[in-house]
């Protein structure tokens, strides 16, 4: 049981669980659709995967720091942020690559041309959107774990502050 809480589990961790449960969820989900096969063939830069393991260690990391209603949560607080700008790293490398190679060598008279065009733009492009999905998702549900947390926090330093005030009218008072 998290210290400071008298033995008990207290409403955040609790919420984190809930939260995390509903991720644990997704992730089956997509191991049961080939999601992350999908995602292993459409992001030629693997950031996706740099990011998802960095989201399972900051999710344990703020996890651990719910439960013990410690903040210990400036990594975390950092990761959302570069959660994001990986994603848009990856949709920068992805573009990159869809307009570097597509044009070089094509010729606009044959339709066998086009359609190799194409699939390079293809892979360039779903590239650039699996890895914007990957750190834009990942962001957002660490910043809820944060958030929950925040929120938990809030109204531990408020019940604090009540009974540092009712310890004063009873000094008053006697």
């Amino acid at each position: 049981m998290g210290p400071g809480h008298g033995g008990k589990i207290v409403k955040p961790f609790l919420r984190w669980w809930l939260i995390i449960s509903g991720i644990v969820v997704g992730f089956v989900f997509l191991v049961i659709n080939d999601g992350f096969n999908y995602i292993n063939e459409s992001d030629f830069t693997k950031l996706s995967f740099v990011i998802f393991i960095g989201f399972i260690y900051f999710s344990i990391k703020t996890g651990l720091s719910t439960f013990k209603g410690i903040d210990k949560l400036d990594a975390s607080r950092f990761a959302v942020g570069v959660f994001t700008k990986l994603g848009m790293v990856g949709t920068v490398l992805g573009f990159i690559s869809m307009l570097s190679t597509c044009f070089a060598n094509v010729n606009f008279q044959s339709i066998a041309s086009i359609q190799s065009v194409l699939g390079q733009m293809v892979t360039g492009m779903s590239t650039a959107l699996v890895t914007t999905a990957a750190g834009l998702i990942c962001s957002l549900l660490l910043h809820l774990q944060i958030f929950n947390f925040d929120q938990g926090n809030k109204y531990k330093k408020v019940s604090k502050k009540i009974s540092k005030m009712k310890q004063g009218e009873r000094k008053y008072e006697g």
